[in-house]
């Protein structure tokens, strides 16, 4: 297991863009749990919002005074492939776990037995690629929380039994919703959205002429329309139907641009076939940019794109919550975003977006949206009040805070 190291936050750069009484109720907190030893592990360190989340609050949980660690496990490709698919077949998709699989699992999971839980107070344990280590590591007196990042309400059955064969081992599951548990098997849940940090890279207000340059990396004309999503090349993100979106779109808006940017990240090798299949997809539309982190598209490239677009989409046909919409909302620009998962709790229809459950539908607010400038003002406006009220990193550090503070008392 390797310890991934971490920038430094300080709680106090965030007084001017939470109110007061978030700040105060966060000192509150942090002040019972002075010392408090927190450690968390997940896949990957970098790619997706659970490592991006990470990089931010595990600083900032350090900087109110615990003491927070944080691992990643190691794995084989073979191994990722395989808690890709559980990923998807947590979800529902059809699947059959093997006794060959389970071995596979059981055995990288044995080789991330280096850490010692005796050490913390706290362990939290993030998605499904590490939920078997308490059962290969001593406990000790550490309280342990399985977070999931995905909706497992409706899981493929012999996935979700393999996963509840572990919940013996936690004292509490953290789920955006609740009801994303399901039949989990375990009594103490949680309720924690996940956040956005206002004042990284992807996050911040940028210059003049780090917008100029993202342009010329994005290769978009500023002078006409673009749309944008942003997500992990994955089947659940439906990015052909972004495609046809936008080729709806392009019959009365001739000059539309369309940018479809992605991460690849180390947990997730089913990527690049979604990637390829992809880029077969688009053909020769010279106006449609497929980009990706091997392009040099980075956190500032993505800021840009969200800021420039007149109307970002995120058209997931499942998800667990889908930060891009927050960050999007944040630059204020409205979103037409997928009604699955937790994209309803960050888009308001009719006031900072619109939710929809087809292309058709995609088109026809997207449409809206392209053709009134005021009403993108004003959505946007009102989307980027809702992400400072609900949807901001310091809102998930006391949340945290209060999860603890119940676990150790």
């Amino acid at each position: 297991m390797l310890k991934v190291h971490t920038g430094s936050r300080s709680i106090k750069d965030y007084t001017g863009i939470i109110p007061h009484a978030e700040f105060e109720k966060i000192l509150s907190l942090s002040n019972k749990l002075k010392g408090l030893k927190v450690l968390h592990i997940n896949a990957t360190a970098f790619g997706g919002g659970v490592a991006e989340i990470l990089h931010t609050l595990v600083p900032l949980m350090n900087d109110v005074g615990l003491s927070a660690d944080w691992k990643v496990i190691e794995g084989t490709q073979e191994f990722f492939e395989l808690t890709k698919r559980m990923h998807n077949a947590l979800q529902g998709k059809e699947d059959d776990l093997t006794e060959k699989d389970i071995e596979l699992f059981m055995n990288i999971t044995r080789k991330n037995s280096d850490v010692n839980f005796g050490e913390y107070d706290v362990v939290v344990i993030h998605d499904p690629q590490p939920v078997a280590i308490p059962a290969v590591v001593n406990k000790g007196s550490a309280k342990l929380a399985w977070r999931c990042h995905i909706d497992t309400s409706t899981p493929n059955k012999k996935f979700m039994a393999f996963i509840n064969s572990f919940m013996k081992h936690y004292d509490a599951g953290i789920f955006t919703l609740k009801r994303y548990a399901g039949q989990l098997s375990i009594e103490r849940l949680y309720e924690i959205p996940p956040s956005i940090d206002p004042l990284s890279d992807k996050n911040r207000e940028l210059t003049q002429e780090e917008l100029k340059k993202s342009i010329e990396k994005l290769k978009i004309d500023p002078n006409r329309p673009v749309i944008t999503q942003v997500s992990r090349f994955d089947p659940w993100k439906d990015p052909k139907g972004v495609v046809d979106t936008y080729r709806n779109l392009k019959k009365n808006h001739p000059e539309l641009q369309l940018l479809l940017i992605g991460s690849m990240a180390t947990d997730d090798p089913e990527g690049w076939e979604i990637y390829e299949d992809l880029l077969r997809y688009v053909g020769m539309d010279y106006d449609i940019k497929v980009l990706t982190n091997l392009n040099s598209i980075g956190n500032i490239e993505v800021n840009a794109a969200q800021k420039l677009s007149q109307v970002v989409l995120q058209k997931s046909l499942r998800e667990g919550f889908a930060l891009t919409v927050s960050e999007a909302l944040w630059k204020g620009t409205p979103v037409v975003g997928g009604n699955v998962g937790g994209i309803p709790l960050q888009i308001i229809q009719n006031v900072n977006g619109y939710l929809v459950n087809s292309v058709e539908e995609a088109t026809k607010y997207t449409d809206m949206l392209l053709k009134d400038p005021i009403l993108r003002e004003k959505m946007g406006n009102s989307g980027k009040e809702i992400v400072r009220n609900k949807f901001l990193i310091t809102r998930h550090l006391k949340d945290y805070l209060e999860l603890f503070r119940d676990l150790v008392r």
